[in-house]
């Protein structure tokens, strides 16, 4: 085993048990210890899924990236494997970024971008392979990088030039991969016969911000999709969050290039970033994305818990009209224990159902607006909690963590994305909501994954609460406690 991964798998094996459990969640996907960012070569080999990630084990903050390694039989229970890669080579040393994986036979291969610093001490980045036959130990090529900065065009900067998708095709390999141009960020289209010598095909995708990193390309229903990190995206009211909205493009292909005919934002929270997806051997489509953002310090880090990060629950996806869902991904049913139900309850002020709280559950509602705004009220006690409103005139449904408890950001400038707004597609009157709430975050999924929303809220208080305010109708609320 290299030194640097033996160094690394030993730190985390002696402080992964000093981590402070107080924020760490039940059900979802969380670091040993330190920090993790982007979820990296999500994929299925031998009968186990396999996720890695962009992992800095020595502090909960971004540092020198690592992969870390975890795999799973069911998308839901994952164990940790280890660190598979760790920056310590002459074309990776600055760091080992985002990439994705391939399943190649006996072999799986991890395509990802190395950084380094050329001969003028500028930082480049280039793409690199590992690989493993034992799913444990990974070998770098000796012939990285295969895809340099040499291999850009004209007007293309090797400072951002990042995130590879590499993919199978008839007539060997290819590789999509984030760039920024002169004018604009693009995705440059790369193809080889032997992943060790690639040629520029040209640009796959243009005018989508400018570096839309992270992408991820397939086809879903007879549509062409890609999902990729629009930095620079212009605003344009409530379809983009922020200012580095996830987006997924519909269209079509032709003559190499991605031909979009939806444009439009994957997940409305503050904090959904940097998705992967993988195909299940029954053909599924499942997207895991790092429920966190850039410029926002969790309670986790300023507290000293010693990590930070998180995965989203798995969510299957599907094209419909053009417009993509999520759904929570079926697996997920199995983590159900105790389950409380009701119907026909109205609510009108405030109120309370009898037997209703619980810390990390499932929540389903089939709700009827009748007048005014439609407020639900999780991780509450007392006047502290997290608020899901839609206010059915103007078909916005909101997610505000103002009243969550520990604040998330820099002292100074506050939590810009406390309050995280979405228009509700479709004309329907009634709301179907599907809540996911664990120990620090809320994932909002409205009338079956038209729209969703994903949020951090680190709670001072227990917690244990659930409450209602507006006036409506609740024909029928379901909750399951997850474990």
């Amino acid at each position: 085993m290299l030194e640097s991964i033996q160094k690394a798998d030993e730190f985390v094996r002696l402080h992964a048990r000093e981590v402070n459990p107080e924020f760490l969640p039940k059900y979802h996907v969380t670091p040993p210890v330190g920090w993790i960012n982007d979820p990296n070569g999500f994929c299925h080999w031998r009968g186990q899924y396999h996720m890695f990630c962009q992992f800095y084990p020595y502090r909960p903050v971004w540092g020198p990236m690592h992969w870390g390694h975890w795999v799973s039989r069911d998308l839901v229970r994952w164990d940790w494997v280890g660190v598979a890669l760790a920056p310590d080579s002459p074309f990776d040393d600055q760091g080992c970024f985002s990439g994705t994986a391939l399943p190649d036979g006996d072999r799986l291969i991890l395509m990802y971008t190395g950084v380094h610093k050329n001969a003028d001490g500028v930082s480049v980045q280039e793409q690199c392979i590992a690989e493993t036959t034992d799913g444990v130990h990974f070998t770098k090529w000796a012939c990285n990088p295969v895809i340099g900065a040499k291999d850009l065009p004209e007007g293309s900067s090797p400072r951002d030039f990042r995130d590879p998708k590499i993919m199978r095709t008839d007539a060997g390999y290819r590789a999509i991969v984030a760039n920024k141009g002169e004018t604009n960020g693009r995705q440059l289209s790369f193809s080889s016969s032997d992943l060790k010598h690639w040629t520029c095909d040209g640009v796959f995708l243009e005018g989508i911000g400018d570096m839309p990193e992270c992408p991820d390309y397939f086809e879903l229903d007879g549509k062409n999709v890609m999902i990729t990190c629009a930095i620079g995206m212009q605003p344009d009211g409530l379809r983009f969050p922020g200012t580095q909205p996830v987006v997924y493009i519909t269209g079509r292909e032709s003559d190499g290039r991605l031909v979009p005919e939806v444009l439009e934002a994957v997940d409305h929270g503050r904090e959904f970033y940097a998705p992967e997806t993988v195909l299940t051997p029954d053909g599924r489509r499942v997207i895991v994305g790092w429920l966190n953002m850039w410029g926002c310090e969790t309670p986790t880090q300023k507290l000293g818990h010693g990590w930070c990060g998180m995965y989203t629950i798995p969510r299957e996806l599907s094209v419909r009209g053009g417009y993509l869902y999520q759904k929570p991904l079926e697996e997920l049913k199995s983590l159900r224990g105790e389950e409380f139900g009701v119907r026909g309850v109205q609510v009108d002020g405030e109120a309370e159902i009898d037997g209703l709280n619980g810390r990390h559950y499932e929540l389903t509602l089939d709700i009827t607006p009748t007048e005014g705004n439609v407020e639900i009220r999780l991780m509450r006690t007392g006047g502290e909690y997290f608020a899901v409103r839609y206010n059915p005139a103007t078909r916005i449904i909101e997610c505000d963590r103002t009243r969550g408890g520990h604040k998330l950001g820099d002292e100074n400038t506050g939590d810009t994305g406390a309050i995280m707004r979405a228009e509700v597609p479709g004309a329907r009157r009634d709301l179907h909501l599907d809540i996911f709430v664990d120990t620090c975050s809320v994932e909002v999924f409205v009338n079956g994954g038209a729209a969703t929303l994903s949020m951090l809220n680190y709670p001072k208080g227990g917690a244990q609460g659930i409450s209602f305010a507006g006036r409506f109708a609740i024909d029928e609320l379901n909750k399951w406690e997850l474990a």
